[in-house]
């Protein structure tokens, strides 16, 4: 008998442990059935998509409704047989055959605003064609003549920009394939374009990823070096002192890096369209802005080959920059303008013209061209550069071998010898940047094969804007002038003043002598 107030344990059954285990594996069991029927219902879906996914693009098909559909499933239209494989039905039920699977497809670019997709038939398309792989053997053929070719008459998707190649550049293969160099491209990414006056037809091949990128890279170098540039030339602008002979001419030479920099960065990015007005004109502003750079710094060479010179002129200081001047800026502007003349004009036969923003924006690829228009100046101008630095050290050497006591026992000759000889110096090591960057980009360029000398003038060229401002800007005696230009520089002169008075009688030789070294070490023309 249960007494009231006790409260007794109940000992579970066996049957009552397991009720909740079994209720447990139910709900195990449920869950996975379901998993497994949804699973399998997503696999059964996906082979319904894929069942219905079509054999190829939409735009690379046409409609064969109206074809005669044999035993075997396969559509018969035009002498072009599809096989059950080859045609599917679009979202409108109408038949589509896969002409590129049955023939050869090519894209044709048609001229711009023309209407995307609409047939621009050319007359002739004749191309450099192989029937060997490597391309050894080939004739030029009208690809026109032949039933195997399908025409696509819109440009091929490219995720970078069409590059333009002249016949004589490429091969098509007979399987389709264009061969340039030891690169191929299938027909989805090249388009023939037929030029009136070309034997050959254009063709267009999308610029690979990988070569977008090195361009992208290149001018953001490129980029980060024109504020060094533009520091430069604001300093010596800003600073009086430093506007004579050489530092107006080294504000040449910095202005016209300055914009050959920045419009091949832009040049680099893709910024203009093909053959466009802005593609030209900023071909030909390329053009001159280097043109001048090489010009100045050939100015720079010379003044001090001049300055060392035996014989002085008389003319003032005015006058001999006027003539600089007139050199520096008027023969690029002449050469320029005879570009252009040859360019526009029937003086020479158009294999010879530098068609500025024809192939690119710039002067053409092919290397006579090229080395004509591009090259043949700057070796000149690097040549002439060469020898005035060249003459002026033997100047340099002979004259501190006869007059080393002669200018020790003169502190103002001493002081503006000195000045001239740190000049020579600094100009050196900009002769030597910069000439020796172009004669590594006229090796490459000759050479014609990718090697690490072009990734070292990429870096040379991105790191310019650098090496000038270390060189020209980046001294004690330019921040001097700098706070002393601002006013920054008053106070700390004045404590010195009163710090120096009581002693200035008895230091006044060692002053002299420090003043003299601090001119020593003056910026390019040693102010």
């Amino acid at each position: 008998m249960m007494m009231c107030g006790e409260v007794t344990q109940r000992v579970p059954s066996y049957r009552g442990m397991m009720r909740p285990r079994l209720a447990q594996r139910r709900q195990y069991w449920w869950w996975h059935s379901m998993a497994l029927l949804c699973l399998g219902t997503l696999v059964l879906r996906i082979g319904d998509v894929a069942a219905a996914k079509t054999p190829c693009p939409l735009v690379e098909s046409v409609d064969i409704s109206n074809g005669v559909e044999n035993a075997d499933g396969s559509i018969e239209l035009d002498g072009v047989r599809y096989g059950s494989n080859q045609y599917f039905r679009d979202a409108n039920s109408t038949v589509r055959g896969c002409v590129c699977l049955v023939r050869q497809c090519l894209h044709i670019c048609c001229p711009m605003g023309s209407p995307e997709g609409e047939p621009c038939p050319p007359v002739a398309l004749n191309v450099n064609f192989s029937m060997t792989p490597d391309g050894t053997v080939h004739d030029v053929r009208n690809l026109l003549d032949s039933p195997n070719y399908h025409l696509l008459y819109f440009n091929p998707e490219c995720s970078g920009s069409l590059l333009t190649l002249h016949g004589k550049d490429y091969i098509v293969r007979s399987d389709g394939l264009l061969a340039y160099g030891a690169s191929t491209y299938d027909y989805r990414h090249y388009c023939l374009q037929a030029q009136a006056g070309e034997p050959t037809a254009l063709a267009g091949y999308c610029e690979m990823v990988d070569v977008l990128a090195m361009h992208r890279m290149y001018s953001i170098g490129i980029i980060l070096s024109l504020p060094f540039l533009v520091a430069t030339f604001v300093v010596y602008a800003l600073l009086p002192e430093m506007q004579n002979i050489p530092g107006k001419s080294l504000m040449c030479y910095v202005a016209c890096l300055t914009v050959g920099y920045l419009l091949l960065a832009l040049l680099r990015f893709s910024v203009y369209s093909y053959r466009s007005g802005w593609c030209v004109a900023t071909g030909y502003l390329v053009y001159a802005a280097l043109l001048a750079s090489f010009f100045w710094l050939n100015v720079m060479a010379f003044d001090i080959f001049w300055t060392f010179g035996g014989s002085r002129g008389r003319s003032s200081e005015r006058r001999k920059f006027l003539y600089y001047s007139l050199y520096g800026w008027g023969a690029p502007l002449a050469i320029v303008a005879l570009v252009a003349l040859l360019d526009n004009t029937e003086f020479v036969h158009e294999s010879m013209r530098p068609q500025i923003g024809a192939e690119q924006c710039f002067v053409s690829t092919e290397m006579l061209i090229g080395f004509l228009y591009m090259y043949l100046p700057m070796l000149l101008l690097v040549s002439a550069n060469v020898t005035f630095f060249a003459v002026t050290a033997y100047r340099i050497f002979r004259m501190e071998q006869a007059t080393a006591s002669a200018l020790s026992g003169e502190s103002r000759r001493h002081t503006k010898y000195e000045k001239d000889r740190n000049r020579y110096s600094l100009y050196l090591r900009l002769f030597i940047i910069m000439g020796v960057t172009w004669t590594v980009e006229f090796v490459t360029w000759l050479v014609r094969e990718p090697s690490w000398l072009i990734y070292l003038v990429d870096i040379c060229n991105c790191l310019t804007g650098i090496f000038i401002f270390v060189l020209f800007v980046w001294k004690q005696k330019v921040k001097q002038l700098l706070l002393k230009r601002f006013g920054f520089s008053q106070a700390s002169a004045s404590r010195n003043d009163q710090h120096t008075n009581s002693t200035i009688s008895t230091t006044r030789t060692t002053d002299l002598k420090a003043n003299a070294e601090t001119r020593l070490t003056d910026v390019t023309h040693g102010n």
